[in-house]
């Protein structure tokens, strides 16, 4: 594809021309796109194309600017996003469109039409002629170029000098257009040291992203805070009150006193534990304890140490003799009477 294309020096002010990759993928469909109507053929299908429309495929366009097929569809899609591009799309291709390209690309042909037929009369007409057509086209292009329209969205020069614009660049990174224009409707409203302030508190704690310096200041606005000193204000009134929370919770759990209930519980778990199994417990514990075959030894242990069972006794129970429990009150009897 022969011939040139106009760029606007403004864009030495846009976020395209801080990244070299996206600006090299923003140059690359400027050049690529067509400059008039015509016609190309994808495969057996006819596309026509209107002026800044070209075909576009990620694994040419990758090939072509040295560049991963996943690098190309990023940067596309953030010139897509930022509504530099609009991308039609097909089952079989698609078409990119780069917006307002009537707007900055004026008729080439026409204007270099114009350009030859006033050199002629420049070579025929007088020295004096020649500086009034000379000043006469400086005006009209300084004309043109004034009101031509910017074919991206880009950040005016009062905008670059706005403190929380280049604190954002200078700490959050690439500024895109739309969260621009949102910082510049802030400071309108509340001021750049404000928002400076806003985009600070976000970054120390640790969560630097426009969504949430946003509800900083919602919350600001919510409580009619305007200014950085009434913000300070506002943080040490909220340490102060945190402080005193954290220490009247420690002075609560220090001095609290422990309810009725909860002694009666302690005092009823404490009777649990020393109170000795009636008879008729320890009574079906040995029953148990025989059927399951253990030995006299492990029987002993696991009733009350008030009684103490002879071999005679466990093989009077287990043939069914007699019933563990007499055999019990048998032995508190006697331990009454003060027999062995």
């Amino acid at each position: 594809m022969q011939g040139w294309l106009k760029l606007h020096r403004k864009i030495l002010h846009s976020e395209i021309f801080e990244n070299e990759k996206l600006l090299k993928v923003f140059i690359y469909c400027l050049t690529k796109a067509s400059h008039k109507s015509t016609e190309s053929r994808v495969g057996r299908q006819k596309v026509t194309l209107k002026p800044g429309q070209f075909i576009f495929g990620r694994k040419k366009a990758a090939s072509e600017l040295s560049m991963n097929e996943s690098t190309v569809r990023d940067y596309i899609k953030i010139l897509q996003e930022d509504s530099v591009i609009s991308i039609n799309t097909t089952n079989k291709y698609s078409v990119i469109t780069v917006e307002n390209w009537g707007i900055y690309q004026s008729n080439d042909e026409e204007y270099d039409n114009k350009t030859t037929a006033e050199k002629q009369q420049d070579d025929n007409s007088s020295s004096s002629e020649r500086q009034q057509k000379d000043t006469y086209k400086n005006g009209r292009e300084l004309k043109e170029v004034k009101n031509v329209k910017e074919f991206i969205t880009t950040t005016t020069s009062e905008r670059l000098d706005c403190d929380s614009i280049q604190f954002y660049q200078n700490n959050f990174g690439i500024i895109r257009p739309q969260i621009s224009e949102e910082i510049v409707k802030w400071v309108e409203d509340l001021g750049d040291p404000l928002i400076v302030e806003a985009m600070k508190r976000s970054l120390d704690r640790n969560k630097p992203t426009w969504g949430y310096v946003k509800s900083i200041l919602q919350s600001w606005i919510n409580k009619g805070i305007r200014t950085v000193e009434q913000a300070d204000a506002e943080e040490v009134e909220y340490k102060n009150k945190q402080a005193n929370k954290a220490t009247y919770s420690k002075q609560s759990q220090s001095q609290e006193v422990l309810p009725e209930w909860f002694k009666n519980r302690e005092e009823q778990e404490k009777h649990h534990i020393n109170k000795k199994p009636s008879i008729e417990d320890t009574a079906r514990t040995i029953e148990l304890a025989i059927k399951l075959k253990r030995s006299r030894e492990n029987i002993l242990e696991s009733i009350d140490d008030r009684y103490n069972l002879s071999e005679e006794d466990i093989a009077s129970i287990r043939d069914g003799k007699c019933s563990a429990i007499d055999i019990l009150l048998e032995q508190l009897k006697l331990s009454v009477a003060g027999e062995p």
